[in-house]
């Protein structure tokens, strides 16, 4: 691949616990973990996120770091980076980047032969829309390949009928798209890959994938290149 990957995505640090005893403590979110992987597998990822400069930021900064991640262009102006505690399987998340300002991102140069991988809650965020679709815009100008991942199992989304414009929004602009495990039955209410294919993504997409629990994003974004 002569491109990069260009992975914008959301940042927090998830503390597993049994119980009240802490098991593992790891970066959190589809698209992060995507681009540690990809890096590490040697390709040149750059992750646009917001990281803070707290501790739980510089864990998670140096995890990407070390796997060769470039976040340079990620914002990491904010104070505070959240933490989602998963106990016994039932998560909740503790802060949040919503301060009412948006990305204070140097948006990188984009390249025909780049790929730029977004969703997640930060793709249908009404404090960031403005910045992250003028830049979306551009990349689609530039003729570079989108993926988008709906990622939209969020705690923080209460209602999807309220958000779907920009899903809609989203698959009218990207040439792939990737569905996780949840996705389905959060916006179409059903789990049937096929049939959302047909129902729904056909309209935008030649390409599109489900993912099931055993496969991770970043194995099916290689895919794409």
């Amino acid at each position: 691949m002569k491109g990069k990957i260009i992975i914008i995505g959301e940042s927090w640090l998830e503390i597993d616990l049994k119980g009240s005893t802490p098991t593992a403590t790891h970066p959190g979110g589809a698209l992060l973990k995507a681009a540690g992987a990809l890096a590490a597998k040697g390709h040149k990822v750059i992750f646009l996120s917001e990281i803070g400069t707290d501790k739980t930021g510089s864990i998670i900064a140096d995890s990407l770091t070390t796997a060769g991640v470039d976040i340079s262009n990620s914002d990491r102006h904010i104070a505070k980076t959240p933490i989602v505690l998963d106990i016994d399987g039932v998560t909740s998340r503790y802060g949040t980047h919503d301060d009412g300002e948006g990305f204070d991102i140097t948006w990188p140069r984009v390249e025909r032969e780049d790929i730029v991988v977004f969703g997640g809650y930060l793709a249908v965020d009404t404090r960031i829309r403005h910045q992250l679709w003028s830049f979306m815009t551009n990349v689609a100008e530039r003729e570079a390949t989108i993926v988008y991942v709906p990622d939209v199992a969020d705690d923080r989304i209460k209602r999807i009928t309220k958000v779907m414009p920009y899903v809609y929004e989203n698959l009218e602009i990207a040439r792939r798209v990737i569905t996780l495990p949840s996705d389905l039955a959060v916006l179409f209410n059903h789990n049937d890959a096929e049939r959302a294919r047909r129902e729904s993504f056909a309209y935008y997409v030649d390409d599109y994938s489900h993912l099931d629990d055993h496969t991770p994003l970043s194995e099916a974004i290689d895919k794409t290149i």
